[in-house]
């Protein structure tokens, strides 16, 4: 089996006239089936660290992704930071706070009607 490898291109441009466009592919990501990770996976952490991004797929769709470290941790920092906000929001409105059993309750009756 062999990488899928999508592309994109890097505009390089000069500064003097005449203009001299050259364009540069550089490779965004890799999709791989899941069996061929398990036996490839060395090869794939390599891709990793040169940037690319390695989608694991299941019967054609995409079930899990090895990402660098520092994509990793931007997204946990982002969530982080998203419920962080959501707590705070809670925390300082006004009114008094609904009990959870009631919430749940309101939600289960919403879904019978």
């Amino acid at each position: 089996m062999s990488y899928v490898l999508y592309k994109t291109y890097d505009v390089i441009m000069t500064p003097d006239p005449p203009l001299d466009v050259s364009f540069r592919p550089q490779d965004l990501h890799i999709e791989v089936t899941v069996s061929h990770a398990r036996a490839h996976l060395p090869e794939l952490v390599e891709q990793v660290r040169q940037g690319r991004a390695v989608y694991l797929t299941r019967y054609g769709t995409r079930q899990a992704a090895l990402v660098a470290p520092a994509t990793a941790e931007e997204a946990e920092r982002q969530e982080d930071a998203y419920w962080s906000a959501r707590a705070h929001k809670a925390e300082t409105s006004p009114g008094k706070p609904i009990p959870w059993p009631e919430v749940l309750a309101e939600v289960e009756r919403t879904q019978d009607e």
